[in-house]
């Protein structure tokens, strides 16, 4: 597993994920894995809330992207 300062955008990787695996229906085949390796970062996202935040906000609009739910400016600056 990766320290959290090896990289900030490992939360939102994970976590975009974690989403997509829910809408894909293989949920129970990775949750372990994904609450692992989030528990990793768990110190991190305590002591900073908005990187919390950030982190799912930006793991949403990568799993819209990918489902094709973005808007088309979204899709525009991609």
């Amino acid at each position: 597993m990766s320290s959290p300062e090896a990289s900030p955008s490992r939360p939102n990787a994970e976590m975009g994920a974690a989403y997509l695996c829910g809408v894909a229906g293989i949920v129970n085949e990775t949750v372990n894995n994904s609450a692992a390796y989030i528990q990793g970062w768990l110190s991190k996202l305590y002591h900073d809330k908005k990187l919390l935040v950030q982190a799912a906000a930006q793991a949403q609009k990568a799993a819209d992207f990918i489902l094709g739910k973005s808007t088309q400016t979204e899709r525009d600056r991609a």
